[in-house]
């Protein structure tokens, strides 16, 4: 593996910067491997040691280090950039700074800190966003998809600020913004994944799942097919889960108007007269049955057939 630089995307494929995934393991490695006396490692600097600061303190240290520090422009600035770290590369472009050793990274973290401390949640760094994302998963893990959602949800009004939908109908631009701390598709998909889960629980998470997958297929006509299937799709599930079956049958039907090749339009539809308290079994075994005419894929074949087999157990009872 050839040298990386702190700043450069980790080996690892996480999608964060080298120095805030890997850099310190792969330093730990390096000496255990050497023959050689082990020399001292830096200890760089951390969020939590800049956080010690009091604001006034980190102000006056930036200006100290040659960063001409207005606070009103600063939060300007956060309105501008997407992360800490872009807007402290900023500040080394533009100023001669003073920092060296293991204060290299002090720009950066005080940037972050003074973000958390100033900034608002309309406009959230990407390192913050990084932060509730695990936050999230967090919650996930302990049983508690609402409060996961309830994180997220705040990740994704601040995405709404920043985006354009008159310049860009897809996440592209947002994944290349982002690409240093997160994939944000995984974030739009994990969102409308524990929204459901959630509503199961608390059926209010539907309306607000009902809400949020409107406004991605709103703000972002043109992703990806396979994207807007399930985003649509979930809506229509919502409806059904709420008991409002005439909205889910009207949205469920359109899907297999606009996406009549796609195998599972005929399964979300078929399941709805089939599974969501409809029992309308004759009517469900022949939207099945339409799905089979449109793919030749052995495997969304056998996916239908099992539905079909199902599906005739269920009336022979």
């Amino acid at each position: 593996m050839g040298k990386i630089g702190r700043n450069d995307p980790c080996h690892c494929g996480s999608g964060k910067k080298y120095k805030r995934c890997c850099l310190e393991k792969d330093e730990q490695k390096q000496l255990l491997a050497s023959k050689l006396p082990k020399q001292p490692i830096i200890q760089w600097m951390t969020y939590e040691e800049v956080d010690e600061m009091s604001t006034d303190e980190i102000e006056e240290k930036l200006i100290e280090i040659g960063v001409p520090f207005d606070r009103e422009e600063f939060l300007q600035a956060t309105t501008k950039f997407y992360s800490a770290e872009e807007l402290s590369e900023n500040w080394f472009q533009n100023y001669s700074l003073n920092v060296h050793g293991r204060e290299e990274d002090f720009p950066l973290l005080a940037a972050w800190v003074l973000w958390d401390r100033l900034g608002s949640e309309q406009y959230l760094a990407m390192e913050q966003m990084s932060v509730m994302y695990d936050e999230g998963f967090d919650l996930v893990s302990a049983g508690d998809p609402g409060g996961a959602t309830d994180i997220w949800l705040k990740i994704w009004e601040a995405i709404k600020v920043r985006h354009n939908p008159e310049q860009h109908k897809t996440l592209e631009h947002l994944n290349k913004q982002y690409a240093g701390s997160f994939f944000i598709l995984n974030l739009c998909q994990d969102i409308e994944r524990e929204l459901w889960m959630a509503g199961k629980k608390v059926p209010e998470y539907f309306k607000k799942r009902i809400t949020y997958c409107s406004e991605f297929c709103e703000l972002f006509p043109e992703e990806s097919t396979l994207v807007m299937h399930n985003m649509r799709s979930a809506i229509a599930d919502s409806y059904s889960q709420l008991g409002e079956y005439d909205k889910a049958e009207e949205l469920y039907e359109n899907l297999v108007k606009d996406y009549p090749n796609n195998f599972w339009s005929y399964i979300r539809l078929g399941d709805f007269y089939f599974l969501d308290k409809q029992e309308q079994f004759e009517r469900a075994k022949s939207i099945y049955e339409q799905g089979l005419t449109v793919t030749d894929n052995r495997s969304d074949r056998m996916t239908i057939q099992q539905r079909l087999d199902d599906l005739e157990r269920e009336i022979e009872k």
